[in-house]
């Protein structure tokens, strides 16, 4: 038997030899003169593959012969032929006796996987598992965990692992720091307390998220950092978004132009919005003043004018956009420094192609952002000095976020299938469409089961169908047949889920949370966990209709949820506007926050790891220039709302 074994161990061997033969092929020999040096023979994975044969046949030297087969393993991956090096290794793994080079073999197999798919990671993790030692390979090994833990998303653990690497010194620092200021500020906290190794870069990101919008306090902080770390690569080379921003001139605006629909279908949105930002307007009023210079008398014996210097304050005016076109709004906002809005997606389109380039647009939705491809006839242009890159911003209360941030949300809770009931509308279909996308970006993810209902009827077969409680009973019915007595059963749901996602509006949500309680067993070990969106909550409901809901996991922004920092704002628009809709109030707190944002939109964009805290979430801003909103979580317990989330 063993020597059968052997045989077919030379065979695959010799099969291998005979590929790499011929992928890496020699070129024709030529004659040299005696006087001339001969140079060593190239040792790639041929080579190794020749004296492994060699040495075996002479010697019988199964540890060499391995240690050949193991380096020719090596340069197959240098020469980029991982398929040829991992089936070598598949040959050989079960004739490896020294750990050294199971430690070894094993390494470059795990290698090879993620060379060749991103989709190994599991086999990755297995193999680094059963290893039984270092060997001296620390540092290969630290390079596979830390990729391991960016594919978790894990930055603290990746950033720790990078430690152990022979990664460059400069291009370690500079991702270690793009790892740790992923890390959101109380995990910063936490890891200061834990990891002394990583000081530099955590003190960093600390001060980046806590001060960034304050500019004094930031270059304190910044000068103090630099001083604690005296010769540290990331002192030396200090981020470039950090060296940019301290550039960065806040946005003074002295003239805010605002283009909503004040008439027409859209005018109560319109109008809420304006509401929000005269809110945010008046309640920064003092520092909303500027000096200006205004020229008096001619002073005839020195020839010089006189100036006063005249405090003033920011102006505001609102223009109805509704049936206008881009030009008419443009020549609207000619003499404005800043514009605000408009709220309709067509129009923002075509404002921006109009808008000249020294006006900094905030609009108030979201567009298709346009790519700039340069043309053949514009590559002559390419070296003359460029015109100013035009500032626009996009804030949107997009569904499709709130869908993605729940998606992320329960995959750090560790849920791995859950199931998704969605209302037969356009808004909701197209936030269960964001959440199953955003689900299976994660490597090896389930994809949930997606299911529409259309009235209160179809809804609860949807439910029985989906947790097959239907089967459930027609099993007890079959039982019932067979023993030709009634049977006293009690439906069992299916025990593959562990979460359920609702995308409905309240009344639908109130429907549809006890008949998935209803459904599930009561033999169930766990419980599982219903998940909805801010379209399920309204302030509106009443302790009878929370009830129906609770349990009920869900998001929404601070500002409709209880105990938030704003509360002499919510009782003055409560008594201003007692019967305002849901759907306003949070319009009303996009304009309060589109207003307060305006000052930091340059260093959000530089630091798009940098949040603002505001009525609508925490709002950072990516390098497109697109506002993205972080909501908080909240539960209903019996006949109240209750935070489970917060900085």
């Amino acid at each position: 038997m063993r020597f059968r074994t052997f045989v077919v161990f030379c065979v695959a061997i010799l099969c291998l030899l005979s590929c790499a033969s011929n992928s890496t092929r020699q070129s024709p020999k030529t004659l040299v003169s005696p006087s001339e040096k001969i140079t060593e023979e190239a040792k790639d994975s041929n080579y190794y593959l020749t004296r492994a044969q060699q040495n075996y046949v002479n010697n019988a030297d199964v540890y060499q012969r391995n240690n050949y087969l193991i380096q020719a393993a090596e340069s197959l991956q240098a020469e980029q032929q991982c398929p040829k090096s991992i089936k070598l290794l598949k040959v050989l793994q079960a004739e490896l006796q020294d750990n050294r080079h199971y430690t070894h073999a094993n390494l470059i197999l795990a290698e090879c996987y993620l060379i060749l798919s991103d989709k190994t990671f599991h086999k990755v993790e297995a193999i680094l598992t059963n290893l039984t030692g270092a060997y001296g390979y620390q540092a290969r090994i630290a390079a596979l965990q830390s990729q391991l833990h960016v594919n978790k998303k894990q930055w603290l653990e990746a950033a720790i692992a990078l430690q152990n690497t022979n990664m460059e010194e400069l291009d370690k620092t500079r991702t270690i720091w793009e790892w740790i200021k992923a890390l959101d500020l109380p995990e910063l906290e936490n890891a200061r307390l834990s990891e002394p190794s990583l000081q530099p870069w955590l003190q960093l990101a600390i001060i980046v998220k806590r001060f960034a919008l304050k500019p004094e306090m930031f270059n304190q902080q910044l000068v103090s950092w630099q001083s604690r770390h005296l010769g540290h690569p990331l002192v030396i080379n200090l981020p470039e978004e950090i060296q940019f921003s301290l550039q960065q001139e806040p946005i003074q605006a002295k003239r805010i132009a605002v283009l909503l629909p004040l008439t027409g279908r859209l005018a109560n949105q319109g109008l809420a919005i304006k509401e929000g930002i005269l809110a945010a307007y008046l309640e920064d009023l003092p520092n909303a003043k500027f000096t200006s210079n205004n020229s008096s008398d001619y002073d005839g014996a020195t020839g010089n004018i006189a100036q006063d210097n005249v405090q003033q304050y920011r102006e505001i005016r609102f223009f109805d956009s509704a049936l206008k076109t881009a030009q008419q709004l443009n020549t609207l906002v000619a003499d404005f420094d800043v514009v605000l809005g408009p709220l309709v997606k067509e129009q923002i389109t075509e404002l921006t192609e109009v808008l000249p380039s020294d006006k900094i647009l905030l609009a108030l939705n979201r567009v298709q952002l346009k790519t700039k491809t340069i043309t053949i006839n514009q590559l002559g242009n390419l070296f003359e000095p460029s015109s100013p890159v035009a500032e626009h911003y996009y804030f949107s209360l997009a569904p499709e976020d709130e869908a993605q941030q729940l998606a992320l949300h329960m995959q750090q809770k560790q849920l791995v299938r859950p199931i998704v009931f969605a209302a037969n509308n356009p808004t909701t279909q197209r936030m269960a469409e964001a959440f199953v996308a955003k689900w299976q970006e994660a490597p090896n993810a389930i994809q949930p089961d997606l299911t529409i209902f259309t009235d209160s009827k179809n809804m609860r077969n949807r439910v029985s169908e989906m947790l097959d409680v239907a089967q459930s009973k027609q099993r007890i019915r079959q039982m019932e047949v067979l023993a030709d007595v009634e049977v006293f059963g009690v439906e069992r749901n299916r025990r593959d889920i562990d979460a359920i996602v609702l995308f409905a509006n309240p009344e639908q949500a109130q429907l549809l949370n006890p008949i998935i309680e209803a459904s599930l067993s009561p033999f169930a070990q766990k419980s599982l966990s219903v998940f909805a969106s801010s379209r399920s909550y309204s302030l509106d409901l009443n302790s009878n209709s929370l009830r129906d809901l609770r349990n009920l996991t869900f998001t929404d922004m601070p500002w409709m949820l209880p105990d938030h920092s704003w509360q002499s704002l919510a009782s003055q628009t409560t008594q201003l506007w007692p019967q305002k809709q849901d759907t306003l109030l949070r319009l009303f707190a996009m304009g309060f926050d589109a207003y307060n944002l305006l000052p930091n939109l340059r260093r959000l964009k530089t630091l798009p790891q940098v949040v603002s805290y505001g009525l609508t979430g925490k709002i950072n801003v990516d390098d497109k220039g697109v506002l993205h909103r972080r909501l908080l979580w909240a539960q209903v317990a019996q006949d109240r709302v209750k935070l489970i989330e917060m900085d």
